[in-house]
């Protein structure tokens, strides 16, 4: 009498999962998609109409960063950029032009239509990116789908059943392979090509090719070494922590690259 209660369990906790999947897949897109149309917006507006001034670099962080500050009608403001963007030493004054209905947002160079180049480029960049996030979570949510229609199917105890654990872990297995494949391929064509267009070496490309192939490989290994059994425990385990942290590194990632590019 306990297969019921177990089936209707674990047929809300996959169906949670679905709508919690699908819920990011469509909600963090937008989000991002938002905040980077601002960005590219201000940039726009700024290399339309934007006001010259005169800035002075005070200083540069660890990282490279150039921070500067500049004045406007006595109200000192202060930005930073990559250091390629203003490539001078501490004290020295350069050109600059900020959005005169925004005066905090500035951009270095005499030439303000350089704002204009850099919105489009955010704008073809940002579609990539929008749409791996929308895969990653879209395609997460489908397998789930897979899994609670197998559940359905078959009922709680032989879908859980030892038997039925290989095949389990066949479908996660060709799941990540559907899901992490075409990403990983799309991530290391585009450096490739921007590689390519810098006339870098792709020696760089191809050591983050192995490197990646070696967590994946590896993340493998931990999950199934002690067996089809104890993968799914391991796997859940992992993916706790590994999950919330690598959204919480890509969007900061990527609110770091919208406000401060």
């Amino acid at each position: 009498m306990t297969e019921p209660l177990d089936a209707q369990r674990m047929e809300r906790s996959l169906a949670r999962s679905i709508g919690v999947l699908v819920i990011i897949a469509v909600l963090v897109p937008l989000a991002l998609f938002s905040l980077f149309e601002r960005q590219a917006r201000r940039l726009e507006a700024l290399g339309d109409h934007g006001a010259p001034v005169v800035a002075t670099v005070t200083g540069i962080s660890g990282d490279g960063s150039v921070h500067y500050a500049y004045a406007v009608e006595g109200t000192p403001y202060t930005w930073s950029v990559a250091p390629e963007a203003a490539p001078f030493e501490v004290g020295h004054a350069f050109p600059a032009h900020y959005l005169p209905e925004d005066p905090a947002f500035s951009r270095p160079g005499a030439d303000r239509t350089v704002a204009t180049r850099e919105a489009a480029e955010n704008r073809a960049g940002m579609r990539p990116v929008l749409l791996a996030i929308f895969w990653f979570f879209a395609a997460f949510a489908g397998s789930t789908a897979i899994e609670l229609r197998a559940l359905r199917r078959v009922g709680a105890a032989a879908y859980a059943s030892p038997e039925a654990l290989p095949s389990r872990m066949r479908r996660r297995l060709a799941t990540l392979g559907f899901v992490i494949g075409p990403l990983l391929l799309a991530i290391f064509a585009w450096h490739a090509r921007d590689a390519a267009a810098r006339g870098e070496s792709m020696v760089g490309v191809a050591l983050g090719v192995v490197f990646a192939l070696l967590v994946l490989g590896g993340t493998l290994f931990y999950a199934l070494r002690e067996g089809p059994a104890q993968a799914g425990g391991r796997a859940a385990r992992m993916m706790r922590w590994v999950v919330p942290l690598a959204i919480a590194v890509a969007v900061l990632r990527l609110l770091a690259y919208a406000f401060t590019s």
